[in-house]
Formats: structure tokens, C-alpha cells, sequence
């Protein structure tokens, strides 16, 4: 199985893409809604009341992750306690699903993770897609997120500046245009991924034990 890693600038357009990937029978591995999950279970739950009190919860006592990320996007520090929380739990997650599939006799894997090249992850995938796509068309879909300008910006602060993710992409696809012409390129990339399994590909990292 081959495993790729996809990033991109938020609002680039990465589910639309990961969502096309899977109708051309790749199977997607999303590690931020992993990251939801993780920040219901219990013990995280309690962690993060002991660190930041009841103040980043919501009414019906589960994390607000809108008031939590504003927290921890203002302060690298806070942002390092949670990811000491989460990331431990994301990653397993994401071996046993990634373990899973390739048991399941899955030939092309997608890892959606936003931090994949902040977190080392890119070292664990065979290529990384970079989604490129120009600022003012991504400022207009996050606007629609509810988000304001400082927001986005704190967040954007947090991740590695778009050059870096473009020059460290093997594969980059146009996202600048209507979704038709996002699917041709990412059907393209899938036929000529498809050459490429017929041949011995070596297991990569996420499906070795860690």
C-alpha cells in the first residue's frame, strides 16, 4: 500500500480533494477529526480542565475547540501542552486505521493531517500532495467558517509558511479553479499511482510498529 500525505494552506481545499481521492478509490485517513474524537475522550477532558479550567468547555461540558484554539494558537507553549496531550493518541489512531486498511488489501491511502509536515509526519508517507491555491479564494472560504482575519492568521502562524509546503511537495495540484478541474488532476495522479503499485513498493512507516 502507498500512503500519502496531503497539506495545504487552510481553506486550500484539502477535504474537497481528500473527498475526490476517496471517489477514485483511495481510502482517507483524517486526522483532524481523529483530533475531535480524541478531545472527548475522558482523560483528555480532564486534563485539559486541570490546565485551562472550565472556561474552554461548553454548556454541555464538552471542549469548545473554537475557544480552546484560541487559546493555545496565542501562546506556542499552551499549544505544545495540548499536542503533548493529543498527538500521541492521534498517531496511534492513525497506525491502527492505516494497519487496517492495508490489511484490507487497500492500495492508496490518503493522510489528511494539517500539521503533517510541523509534526514529522511526512517522514511516514511515501509522497506529499500540496493543494495550491490563492489567498483571496481561501480568505473566502474560511469567511464562511465564521472566522475573522486574525483568527485564520493566528492559526496560519502556527503552521509552515505555504513556500515551505510547496517545496517540499512531490505532487501539487491546482485548486485555484471549480471542482471539475481539481478531480481531472487528482484522477490523473491516481492513474499514474496505480502504474506505480504494480510495482514492489516498500511498506512505509505508519503500518510498522512504532
Amino acid at each position: 500500500m502507498q500512503l500519502l500525505g496531503i497539506i495545504g494552506g487552510i481553506g486550500s481545499g484539502k477535504s474537497t480533494t481528500s473527498a475526490l481521492f476517496r471517489q477514485c478509490g483511495a481510502a482517507v485517513i483524517n486526522a483532524d477529526e481523529i483530533g475531535h474524537q480524541v478531545l472527548r475522550l475522558p482523560d483528555v477532558k480532564k486534563a485539559v480542565q486541570e490546565h485551562w479550567g472550565s472556561s474552554v468547555f461548553d454548556k454541555n461540558g464538552d471542549i469548545d475547540r473554537r475557544i480552546l484554539a484560541t487559546v493555545v494558537f496565542a501562546d506556542e507553549n499552551e499549544l505544545a501542552y495540548l499536542e503533548s496531550l493529543t498527538h500521541p493518541l492521534i498517531v496511534e489512531e492513525v497506525q491502527r486505521q492505516c494497519n487496517e486498511h492495508e490489511q484490507n488489501g487497500v492500495q492508496l491511502c490518503l493522510l489528511d493531517a494539517p500539521v503533517l509536515l510541523e509534526s514529522g509526519w511526512d517522514h511516514k508517507v511515501d509522497q506529499i500532495i500540496f493543494v495550491s491555491t490563492p489567498v483571496e479564494v481561501r480568505w473566502h472560504r474560511i469567511k464562511k467558517r465564521g472566522w475573522s482575519k486574525a483568527e485564520w492568521h493566528q492559526r496560519e502562524a502556527a503552521q509552515l509558511p505555504e513556500e515551505e509546503k510547496f517545496r517540499r511537495a512531490h505532487i501539487v495540484l491546482d485548486n485555484s479553479g471549480e471542482t471539475e478541474h481539481l478531480r481531472i488532476q487528482v484522477e490523473e495522479v491516481v492513474r499514474g499511482l496505480k502504474t506505480v503499485l504494480l510495482e514492489n513498493v516498500p511498506r512505509h512507516q505508519f503500518c510498522e510498529n512504532m
